[in-house]
């Protein structure tokens, strides 16, 4: 892969990270695994919005879920990653 492909999929990773909603879904996954309903108590989102932005992390490929009747709970599919990248941001000022 050339660099400037190299550099072009890392940014549109960052893409899938660069909203507040988002982080606080990844930041809340780095706990425990949640269903929509539980991210409409904890971010104060409505579930469409919600559905969106998860949406975009699992196209990106952070997350993913499972899915139990109508319920979908979604885990991050590489916690140290996720943990890690929130943990870069945490020390930017």
């Amino acid at each position: 892969m050339k660099k400037k492909e190299k550099f072009r999929k890392a940014a549109n990773i960052l893409k899938a990270i660069a909203h507040p909603t988002r982080l606080m879904i990844l930041d809340a996954l780095c706990k425990k695994n949640e269903c929509v309903r539980e991210f409409e108590e904890d971010i104060k989102k409505r579930q469409a919005n919600i559905s969106q932005h998860l949406a975009i992390l699992r196209s990106a490929g952070f997350i993913d879920y499972t899915q139990d009747g109508k319920r979908r709970c979604y885990y991050l599919k590489k916690p140290e990653l996720v943990k890690s990248i929130l943990n870069c941001i945490r020390k930017v000022k």
